[in-house]
């Protein structure tokens, strides 16, 4: 029988979301965030926000398609955009629906098995949080932060840190340990998850390298629009901060504790940016940068969604072995 989540789990997201967002409503009111969203550049906004998504979405095909064709399978990137794009609508609600949609596609179009596949996936999504890690870690190094509490935030944060690379270090050496030891190897295989482990034992150092290099341009340049979105809007925050704190609005709006990316987010903005405007105004910011960007990726998601469908029902249509 097949196992199905009780109603109470799949509603938690919807009141962890309308918590978050009553407990920040309860200290700004919220005709004036009402008021600010009002000043909002809309076109202009698009006009940051659509080309970055545009390359952001190029970076993350190249970036699948490069792992994929190391670890499981030879693709081309055109094989990749269209559902990489498509699954952006997925991702919109849960991130986790998408990543597995994208696993699902492969393993049909390359008959590689799907474990190996979501193996590459979460592989690839380990390595975004590290990316985030990294570039928050050169924000630590050279961001002087003045208000007390920011002071005392980068102070956990260089301990946080030094634990997150460490734990990496960790990982890569446990696993270049297995492809030395047969016997260690052999169990990591023959257990269980040994098929979700799989990329991850073929993958040297200079692999984890590589997909932090391939992704560097995509974060650097969303911090960029950021940036130019916030001065469209009025608000001012030194380029180094939002190197600084960027990454952890991303970790934050990543936890599924909420639907869409939703309050999560916008807490993390007032939690690290709220002496740069007024809260009001960095609430409306962030409300409308995150739908903003949300519009943007929906926009490119919904131009391949034929073709990807296309796609995938001439693949489930299509047995494994006859491709």
């Amino acid at each position: 029988m097949r196992n199905v989540s009780p109603s109470w789990k799949n509603a938690l997201p919807y009141f962890g979301t309308l918590l978050i967002f009553a407990l920040i409503f309860w200290r700004i009111p919220i005709a004036k965030v009402g008021a600010a969203l009002e000043q909002a550049p809309v076109l202009k906004f698009f006009g940051v926000f659509l080309p970055f998504c545009a390359f952001y979405w190029l970076v993350d095909s190249f970036c699948l398609t490069w792992v994929v064709c190391r670890f499981n399978a030879e693709l081309r990137l055109r094989d990749i955009l269209p559902i990489r794009a498509s699954m952006y609508l997925l991702a919109l609600i849960n991130s986790n629906l998408g990543q597995g949609g994208v696993a699902w596609y492969l393993h049909r179009k390359t008959g590689v098995p799907f474990l190996e596949m979501l193996s590459s996936i979460l592989f690839i999504a380990l390595m975004e949080v590290y990316q985030l890690f990294f570039f928050s870690t050169l924000g630590v190094i050279f961001y002087h932060p003045n208000a007390p509490a920011q002071v005392e935030i980068v102070r956990v944060l260089r301990v946080a840190y030094v634990v997150a690379w460490l734990l990496l270090v960790a990982v890569m050496a446990f696993f270049a340990q297995a492809r030395r030891n047969s016997r260690i190897r052999a169990r990591i295989v023959g257990s269980r998850l040994g098929a979700i482990a799989g990329t991850f034992l073929a993958a040297r150092p200079s692999d984890y390298a590589i997909v932090l290099g391939i992704k560097a341009p995509g974060f650097m340049l969303s911090v960029l629009a950021q940036y130019w979105a916030l001065a469209l809007f009025g608000i001012a925050i030194p380029f180094v901060k939002l190197m600084l704190f960027l990454p952890l609005v991303f970790l934050a709006a990543a936890l599924p504790i909420s639907v869409a990316h939703l309050g999560t987010s916008q807490a993390a903005w007032l939690l690290f940016f709220s002496g740069s405007a007024p809260n009001a105004k960095i609430l409306a910011y962030s409300l409308a940068a995150h739908f903003t960007f949300m519009f943007c990726n929906g926009l490119i998601g919904l131009f391949y969604l034929p073709r990807a469908s296309r796609e995938l029902t001439a693949l489930d249509a299509t047995p494994p072995g006859d491709k």
